[in-house]
């Protein structure tokens, strides 16, 4: 019987891969298993209930490159005026000189958009940049939409209730303007660019170290499914992705990613995903009240003489009463959105030194759990802030000491949700490190224990380094100095 492409399930014209006789590929789908020489490890499949979805073609270490995807679109996605370029931000005045929309500077992504969209007088913003991206998308060639149209639009779900008001303004503003424009392509190829483009996009930059104010479609990466606690990390630079596996992942297991920050508490993060997404996350972790134990999201029961704990009684509805563990007191899910977005803006509000956020680490646990996602934000603040010598008197052993507690209890609570080798264990790893660097050097001990603490040092400084593979080579090179500095300074 003929083995099917991994990647489109044909089974006309397939062979195996030469190289480890793993992975059966159609010509055309070959290179998505051989980007750039060495044989990657997914097969897609198709799934119940999920529709397309990767999974690993044998077992995978922390680390290894799962995917290697060029965009086959990025335009901007601000809140404000930028150019259409690099996505700086710019002044009304700063505008192309042949189609008058915002531009600092030439580049071959205008290019597309310029001759179509000249006299543009729709809103500046959100419509403009989803109308150009749209006619990026489109400007590609058979072969990139090939893998794009492989992808969901939801239109189906945009247009009827769930979605409606939303759409109007894009069928309004982006479909219909294009149209009368001039633009030839079809209304419904241009909704079904608009519903892919608003579908599968992740946030990336214009330029190489510039700020995420755009967005990229990546049609092979789009294959991957949500969870809130994923098991791989992804990394941009100038238009291509690389996704690493940041946890060891057995062959036959899903490959996923996060669609959401998984530092944010269920409370926040999951009603995203309707609607946006149009789906319901039942992944472990949205399943548990408790989020795997973290208690990311508990309330502090307010009731006199009660200290317990209140979450929702059933975490997959999304307006479940919260219930106190104690004393069985409950509030509504509107009552507990509220007093979250009460202790996001005593965060926001409070001034940025460790005294003050001190106290409000005291204030915020007197109504939620130790370890909700805003007193854990605060500790993440506060773990940046002590041991810098700007913050006052911080510099000194107490500050460093108190640093290093903090980091281990984030990584504690924070790893059950994002596990492996995540961006911020490594930053909270180099913190940790350059603690007790800060400590020994102003410490006196015996020769031996000095050695075991450097050897100590060393293996925070090795873990980070693993964290940091999954950044850019500018990163890694600029770890590598501070490292230095570190060690010698």
């Amino acid at each position: 019987m003929a083995q099917p492409c991994f990647y489109c399930s044909a089974v006309d014209q397939v062979s195996a891969c030469k190289d480890c006789a793993n992975i059966f590929s159609c010509e055309r789908h070959l290179k998505i298993h051989r980007p750039s020489g060495g044989c990657l490890p997914l097969t897609v499949i198709s799934k119940e209930g999920v529709g397309r979805c990767a999974i690993a073609s044998r077992d995978i270490l922390a680390g290894e490159i799962i995917i290697e995807d060029n965009a086959a679109m990025i335009a901007p996605a601000a809140t404000s005026l930028v150019c259409l370029e690099c996505f700086s931000p710019v002044s009304g005045d700063t505008k192309c000189v042949d189609c008058s929309l915002p531009l600092c500077c030439r580049g071959p992504r205008h290019e597309v958009e310029c001759g179509q969209m000249a006299g543009w007088a729709g809103e500046r913003t959100s419509s403009l940049y989803l109308s150009v991206a749209v006619l990026r998308l489109l400007a590609g060639d058979s072969e990139t939409w090939e893998l794009v149209d492989d992808l969901m639009d939801h239109l189906e779900e945009r247009k009827c209730e769930a979605g409606e008001a939303d759409w109007e303004k894009v069928d309004r503003s982006v479909i219909k303007y294009l149209k009368k424009v001039g633009v030839k392509h079809s209304e419904a190829t241009l909704e079904r660019a608009a519903g892919i483009i608003l579908t599968n996009c992740v946030s990336c930059s214009g330029t190489r170290g510039g700020p995420e104010t755009g967005i990229g479609l990546f049609p092979v990466f789009s294959i991957l499914s949500h969870s809130c606690v994923a098991n791989t990390r992804r990394f941009i630079e100038d238009g291509h992705l690389v996704v690493r596996a940041s946890v060891p992942i057995k062959a036959g297991d899903e490959i996923l990613t996060s669609y959401k920050n998984p530092e944010l508490g269920s409370v926040s993060r999951r009603s995203h995903f309707p609607t946006t997404w149009f789906f319901d996350c039942t992944c472990e972790r949205c399943s548990d009240p408790t989020e795997l134990g973290t208690f990311l999201s508990a309330l502090i029961c307010p009731l006199p003489d009660c200290n317990e704990s209140m979450l929702p009684s059933h975490a997959l509805e999304y307006n479940s009463p919260w219930v106190c563990a104690g004393c069985c007191f409950s509030i509504s899910s509107t009552e507990a959105m509220t007093r979250t977005v009460n202790l996001f803006k005593m965060l926001v509000s409070c001034p940025k030194t460790c005294k003050n956020m001190e106290k409000l680490l005291l204030q915020l646990q007197d109504l939620a759990h130790a370890q909700h996602y805003i007193v854990m934000q605060t500790k993440i603040t506060l773990a940046l802030m002590y041991g810098d010598p700007d913050q006052a008197d911080q510099d000194s052993v107490i500050g460093n000491e108190r640093k290093i507690s903090l980091c281990e209890e984030i990584m504690m609570v924070m790893g059950k949700v994002d596990p492996g080798y995540s961006r911020r264990k490594g930053q909270l790893l180099e913190e940790m490190a350059r603690a007790k660097m800060a400590i020994l050097k102003k410490q006196e001990m015996p020769k031996l224990k000095l050695m075991l603490e450097m050897k100590n040092v060393m293996k925070l400084i090795r873990e980070t380094s693993k964290c940091k593979q999954f950044e850019s080579k500018e990163e890694q090179a600029s770890f590598a100095k501070r490292v230095e500095v570190m060690m010698v300074g």
